[in-house]
């Protein structure tokens, strides 16, 4: 970069990428980031520095373990790897296990000594896939070769609920301190699909994964912390790419009559919405308003007594206003492959439908479990159009990328 104002990152600083959970939307997430990399390249700005929560956690691996090929081969591979997916890879059917799920949660509940009902959904299709399709010892070398200083997933604890971060790379030899004031962790550990699986854990949906090393249980990150964003800056990111499915900017407030009480698909979308985004919308917030702060000449320390310094970003979302893209598209998959005889092929995706009802909310909460190809691809097309419009208005200048704004 050029005509840096004091306090700004240095040219060579480490870039980081913080991505979001989101379940099926990690295909958007992938398109966004394979769309944005290329031009980071370009800028020598190639991000070092991966921290995933959920689906974010896959990406972060994934991309990390295509860090040592050039840009635009690491975004290809990465979106034929998400194009590649597959519901069955990912979940086993469901209602062939209904019976089972009754029986154990029967026998758990006159016979406390029985083991109750972990998950409804069974994820070790998902175990093996992240097992063999992603390149774990490519991932290993890159880290070890330097080209990548830290890959780090999120995960809550089943026993603290506190958000434990496990890191693995050459930013992982000198760990944060626990964050006393969000309840944040640090582990240093060679990764492994159990780490990923782990951080995917939907509450109730999937069941939570033990963690030898840590000796406990561990469910989603995105329960306390969905978009890692504290955490990536203490492994060393002065630069940070904030990656995710919600737009950075709370709707407005809507005015209008009350009609009908909201339906339970209503209130569970408004609940995920509030967990996925309320968080990152505010700890963005606060980076910007910190970075305004040092640039007008003011000084502070954070509660750890470390100096606060400028941290760049660059946010890739939906646009503000346009958070339910995604779940118009997962409608539309449905609306228009999955009618007549081509929902016996899926009857756990035409159950779930049905009971979800018609309605905005059907779409929204779907998109989490879509894994169809057709939605995955809807999904990366979104992504990609989106990291257009960002770099439409960066042009040749690498300087109109990062922002130091409280958004």
């Amino acid at each position: 970069m050029t005509d840096q104002e004091p306090g700004d990152p240095p040219d060579d600083a480490t870039v980081g990428v913080v991505l979001a959970g989101g379940g099926a939307r990690g295909a958007y997430e992938a398109g966004m980031l394979a769309t944005l990399l290329p031009t980071l390249a370009e800028f020598r700005q190639r991000p070092e520095a991966f921290v995933g929560t959920s689906a974010g956690a896959l990406n972060a691996v994934l991309f990390a373990s295509l860090a040592h090929l050039p840009a635009q081969q690491a975004a290809d591979e990465a979106l034929r790897a998400w194009r590649g997916l597959t519901r069955d890879q990912v979940l086993a059917p469901f209602l062939p296990a209904v019976p089972a799920l009754l029986r154990q949660y029967l026998a758990a509940l006159f016979d406390p000594g029985r083991p109750p009902v972990s998950g409804l959904l069974d994820t070790r299709p998902l175990r093996e896939t992240l097992r063999t399709k992603l390149d774990w010892r490519q991932l290993h070398a890159n880290m070890l070769s330097g080209t990548v200083q830290a890959v780090a997933v999120a995960t809550t604890s089943c026993s603290s609920g506190r958000t434990e971060i496990f890191v693995e790379g050459p930013r992982a030899a000198d760990l944060p301190e626990s964050d006393a004031d969000r309840a944040v962790d640090y582990f240093r550990t060679v990764l492994t699909e159990e780490h990923v699986l782990a951080s995917a854990a939907i509450p109730v949906a999937f069941p939570p994964v033990y963690l030898a090393e840590a000796d406990g249980w561990y469910m989603d990150g995105g329960v306390r912390l969905n978009a890692p964003i504290k955490p990536v800056i203490s492994l060393g990111a002065r630069r940070v790419v904030i990656v995710a499915t919600t737009p950075l900017r709370y709707l407005p407030r809507a005015h209008g009559p009350g009609g009908p009480a909201p339906a339970v698909a209503d209130v569970v979308a408004q609940v995920l919405n509030g967990v996925l985004a309320d968080r990152m919308i505010e700890d963005t917030r606060t980076l910007g308003k910190v970075d305004e702060l040092l640039r007008s000449g003011g000084r502070g320390r954070s509660p750890g007594g470390r100096p606060y310094e400028v941290i760049e970003y660059l946010f890739g979302g939906p646009p503000p206003g346009q958070g339910d893209r995604l779940g118009e598209r997962a409608a539309y998959v449905l609306d228009t492959y999955f009618r007549g005889l081509r929902q016996l092929a899926d009857l756990d995706l035409a159950v779930l439908s049905f009971l979800l009802g018609p309605g905005h909310s059907r779409g929204e909460l779907l998109s989490y479990l879509l894994f169809q190809p057709e939605f995955i691809d809807e999904a990366i097309r979104l992504g990609q159009r989106d990291a257009q419009l960002i770099l439409d208005t960066v042009g040749d200048d690498p300087n109109k990328l990062w922002r130091t704004d409280a958004c």
